[in-house]
């Protein structure tokens, strides 16, 4: 085998060491990203005119307006909005 496949038990094909072995951990980051402003954004935006965080005094909805106009400009969403984007998906899945 070539130096670039590392040899596997039997019932496993080989693997090419770069994969299998890389020197950096592989992350999603700029694909969770890519995916968070194209599809949850707009829905943060829909979510402002009713949200049941807010409605119950859990979330401060001109703050939640604010960050959501930052968030346009800033380079990576904050976090902040993906959990509240996460737990306004659940709560309204249990409608």
């Amino acid at each position: 085998m070539s130096s670039l496949v590392t040899e596997v038990n039997d019932d496993q094909a080989p693997r090419v060491r770069w994969v299998a072995a890389s020197a950096e951990p592989e992350n999603f980051l700029a694909v969770l990203e890519k995916g968070l402003r194209s599809y949850g954004l707009p829905v943060l935006d829909s979510m402002l005119k009713e949200s049941i965080l807010v409605d119950l005094g859990y979330v401060d909805g001109k703050a939640l307006a604010q960050a959501r106009r930052n968030a346009d400009s800033a380079p990576v969403v904050p976090d902040l909005l993906c959990d509240v984007l996460a737990l306004e998906a659940g709560l309204r899945s249990l409608m």
